[in-house]
């Protein structure tokens, strides 16, 4: 799949901003490549957060990397 603006993906978020998940839906507003785009993520909170330059991965389960990392939610 490509990225394109409006898309909805997950990404790596601290827990703490998160209500204890380290994992929430974003909305893709900018794409720079097929890797790497900006996100509005949606935590499960009161405050929403800015990503840039987020970088795709495969998982969010991988140990590489940390925040500001993006994947395509399962397919269900």
């Amino acid at each position: 799949m490509k990225p394109s603006v409006g898309r909805i993906v997950l990404v790596s978020m601290d827990p703490a901003m998160n209500n204890g998940a380290g994992v929430a839906p974003a909305v893709i507003t900018r794409v720079w490549d097929d890797t790497t785009v900006n996100v509005h993520v949606l935590p499960d909170g009161h405050v929403t957060e800015w990503q840039t330059s987020a970088t795709y991965v495969d998982s969010l389960d991988e140990e590489t990397g940390g925040l500001y990392r993006w994947t395509w939610p399962p397919r269900i």
